[in-house]
């Protein structure tokens, strides 16, 4: 028999459809992660080679689901049909989500085997998914998945990683973002209502403006951190990056400040600017002022910084936007978004370190990336499989928000991680991309050849898989 093998995805973010990408959907490519799976399956059958699929937190978008028993994407559910989290409106979501994703529940329902060469599949919990948190959603997930029995130790669930095998796999909430970080990831339910699931402010603010303001715009929830779409709208629209400030400081508590002044502090929850944020009337006349003056616009900069910063930091510098870019609203989103993924980093490097482990991997930014630790190890992010902006140019954020860019118009890849084991039992991981030939139109003949050169009939499983070389994370291709 072969030697054993894994594949690591995070962050498909199942809805409640229909399958198509709305504000609440996010997840249209069912029968990609479908022919993903298949294929894999058959690298493991052709071999006879073990495999675990581990898929690394945000598998369901349990946030953006209504706890009701008929889902209609065209009604407005009201807020407390989402934020309530108990056991039995948890059942409702993941039913719903099921629902709109049958070849994705059959696909993974396929890939588990008892016989020889066995496949399983372990699930961690992610912040969107905290969900699977309790008992008879995982029992349900095993119903659906039809993992009882025989097939009942093949089905997994890691309330917080897995490190085994000489990996270590987390989602990354946790050491990515205050916002969304739990008092106990182990056992997340509120200590007041043990009924009910802790909703971090980042959750909370997801729940709220997901389901009003993501109306607004489709990429709405395809940037990591949230923080960072405010800073983009900025250089766009102002009256929404406005809102979005005002739901952001109504979610999270007051703060003392420094203004970067020793004898200044600012307590922007309490400043009276918060309530000119939810004035329509007020907002023009902030926009007049931040598009003509730049003093106002660095000091506005300087104000919201300070709060954004020290509300979502976990290992992250906390300072002013340099000199060079604090009037550029991009280049600080575009900041924001590099300091968490080097938080991430600078955690796997202590995880390497204290624990051992040869390959790190996080989900959660939405952006892939390979590097190579201190320690010698692997750090592996594994993006999402949905349209990441990861570092696109101002060009492309000036067609977002004005509407002549469309979905059509990106192109994204489907990252994963594979980890082979040697004789050793020692794992060598690398980032790679499912690629099929349909993935790209005719017009673009030289990528088409490029992807027929990966072709399954072609070299052992270069089929689907190319590895991320990308020093920026600047992997999203837009025509």
């Amino acid at each position: 028999m072969g030697r054993k093998l894994k594949f690591v995805l995070s962050d498909l973010h199942l809805g409640a459809g229909p399958q198509k990408r709305t504000y609440l959907e996010e997840f249209a490519i069912d029968n990609k992660l479908a022919r993903f799976l298949q294929q894999i399956r058959q690298e493991s059958d052709g071999e006879q080679r073990e495999i675990e699929l581990i898929i690394n937190g945000d598998l369901f978008e349990f946030l953006q689901v209504p706890a009701v028993d008929n889902y209609d994407s065209a009604i407005a559910y009201a807020g407390d049909l989402y934020l309530d989290s108990s056991e039995a409106a948890s059942l409702k979501r993941l039913n719903l989500i099921a629902a709109a994703h049958p070849e994705v529940f059959n696909a993974l329902s396929d890939f588990i085997r008892v016989e020889t060469p066995q496949r399983r599949i372990t699930i961690i919990k992610g912040n969107h998914d905290v969900s699977l948190y309790w008992s008879g959603v995982k029992a349900r997930l095993r119903e659906i998945l039809g993992a009882s029995g025989a097939r009942s130790s093949l089905l997994l669930f890691a309330e917080e990683f897995v490190s085994r095998e000489k990996i270590y796999v987390e989602h990354g909430h946790q050491r990515a973002e205050k916002m969304n970080s739990y008092h106990d990831f182990l056992d997340p339910r509120q200590p007041t209502d043990l009924s009910q699931l802790f909703y971090p402010a980042g959750s909370r603010f997801a729940i709220d403006i997901f389901n009003d303001l993501g109306r607004e715009y489709w990429f709405f929830d395809f940037v990591k951190p949230m923080t960072a779409l405010i800073w983009y709208a900025l250089s766009e629209d102002f009256d929404f990056a406005a809102r979005m400030l005002a739901r952001f400081i109504r979610h999270t508590p007051a703060l003392v400040l420094s203004d970067f002044t020793p004898d200044e502090t600012v307590i922007l929850a309490d400043n009276p600017w918060l309530e000119d944020l939810e004035n329509s009337e007020t907002r023009r006349s902030l926009a007049d002022r931040y598009a003509a003056e730049a003093d106002f616009r660095q000091q506005f900069h300087r104000q919201m910084q300070a709060y954004l910063n020290d509300a979502t930091a976990i290992g992250r510098d906390t300072f002013p936007p340099p000199a060079e870019i604090a009037t550029d609203p991009l280049a600080i989103g575009q900041a924001d978004q590099r300091q968490q993924q080097s938080a991430l980093r600078r955690a796997a490097e202590e995880i390497a370190r204290e624990q051992g482990a040869r390959v790190v991997l996080f989900g959660h930014t939405h952006c892939p990336t390979q590097e190579t630790l201190e320690t010698g190890g692997i750090y592996l992010n594994t993006g999402c499989w949905l349209p990441s902006l990861c570092g696109v140019s101002p060009e492309i954020w000036r067609g977002l928000f004005d509407g002549s860019r469309r979905l059509t118009d990106l192109k994204f890849r489907l990252p994963y991680a594979r980890v082979d084991y040697d004789e050793e039992n020692n794992p060598n991981a690398q980032l790679l991309f499912f690629a099929e030939e349909d993935d790209l139109p005719d017009s673009q003949p030289e990528e088409s050849s490029k992807r027929k050169q990966r072709s399954f009939l072609g070299k052992r499983f270069a089929w689907f898989t190319k590895i991320l070389t990308i020093a920026n994370n600047q992997w999203l291709t837009v025509d």
